[in-house]
């Protein structure tokens, strides 16, 4: 497919905002950050990633201005994804279009169409770079990211799954605060299949909270940042001195509601189902199709259900009665750590 790299003049003058989400403007400077085990440099500043010092070849870039209005031959998945060759242009209307590149480059642009406002607030601009766009990236290096929230417990790193709403957070969140053990990841983690090993790369140390979960953690939503989608749900930082390390992937957790009167349970899976629960924990499935072949993701899925443990746990959907609504997965979390210390 030919490549068309148009130059587009953004106007980087922004208006006075509170910081709340990090009214951050591009500049000319340059600045280094490290996620999902990818070096990135950027004229865009990123408040959410971990710093590190200047690199010479970092494995990313995110520049901007730099997106075209259209892709050259690209072909209409829905009103907001184009694909290419090797390439794909996200456009978020009122936001940015971001066009990533070869699993290599972001460029971005915040003039948007219809007589939107220029000034889009930049914490918006950086949500879906930090999302749909390095998403995008991800698979295109033919990585498996994985739609999960992860935590480093006493039998290393546990991973929780399930459609939107199944509690993913809340659950990672819990047991941070609770166990007190470390959050891995929130939203998004990579495992790179050139590895011997599944080790889980993660992201952002984000937490999206709803408002009765930061309530039952006793947790106020004065001073966080509300979700840009969901008007009840909150963005709170944790670990924030954590390390960027990758960590062994132990166990990955399909999360169900239990049905009214319904006990919480815990069912180790195998076979089949292992593999569907690793197959749905895919970010972006739709990406991941485009950029890779149907026999590749089957083969890194059954190979990653076949290192790991996976799970079903279904818990009463009740905040009050959470701790109790934990124990089979406390409890089997207990016995693989024992267990691993025999072994």
């Amino acid at each position: 497919m030919a490549e068309r790299h148009a130059t587009c003049a953004v106007d980087d003058s922004l208006p006075e905002q509170m910081e709340k989400r990090g009214n951050l403007p591009a500049t000319n400077n340059r600045y280094y950050y490290l996620t999902y085990g990818l070096k990135i440099c950027s004229t865009l500043e990123l408040p959410e990633l971990p710093e590190i010092a200047p690199c010479e070849h970092p494995d990313v870039w995110v520049t901007t201005p730099g997106a075209v209005d259209r892709l050259e031959d690209g072909t209409n998945l829905s009103h907001w994804l184009e694909i290419g060759d090797e390439c794909c242009q996200i456009h978020i209307e009122g936001i940015a279009r971001y066009r990533v590149e070869k699993g290599q480059r972001i460029m971005l642009d915040r003039r948007m169409p219809q007589g939107a406002d220029p000034a889009a607030d930049p914490g918006d601009v950086r949500l879906f770079l930090l999302g749909s766009a390095l998403g995008a990236l991800l698979h295109q290096r033919h990585w498996l990211p994985l739609h999960v929230s992860a935590l480093k417990t006493p039998a290393g790193a546990w991973a929780f799954t399930g459609h939107s709403g199944a509690g993913k957070s809340t659950m990672s969140a819990w047991l941070h605060y609770a166990q007190q053990w470390p959050l891995i990841t929130d939203d998004v983690a990579v495992i790179k299949p050139d590895e011997a090993e599944p080790l889980l790369h993660p992201g952002p140390a984000r937490v999206k909270l709803w408002r009765d979960a930061l309530t039952a953690l006793g947790i106020e939503t004065e001073g966080l940042v509300r979700d840009l989608m969901r008007n009840e749900k909150f963005h709170l930082m944790v670990n924030k001195d954590v390390r960027y390390d990758a960590h062994r992937l132990s166990a990955l957790v399909q999360l169900e509601r239990a049905d009214d009167g319904e006990a919480a349970s815990l069912v180790k899976l195998s076979g089949v189902e292992a593999f569907k629960t690793v197959m749905g924990a895919i970010y972006r499935p739709e990406l991941g199709n485009e950029f890779n072949t149907n026999e590749q993701l089957m083969h890194e899925c059954i190979r990653l259900a076949q290192q790991i443990n996976v799970y079903r746990f279904r818990r009463p959907w009740s905040l009050e009665d959470m701790n109790q609504n934990l124990k089979p997965l406390l409890d089997e979390i207990q016995a693989q750590a024992v267990a691993s210390e025999l072994s």
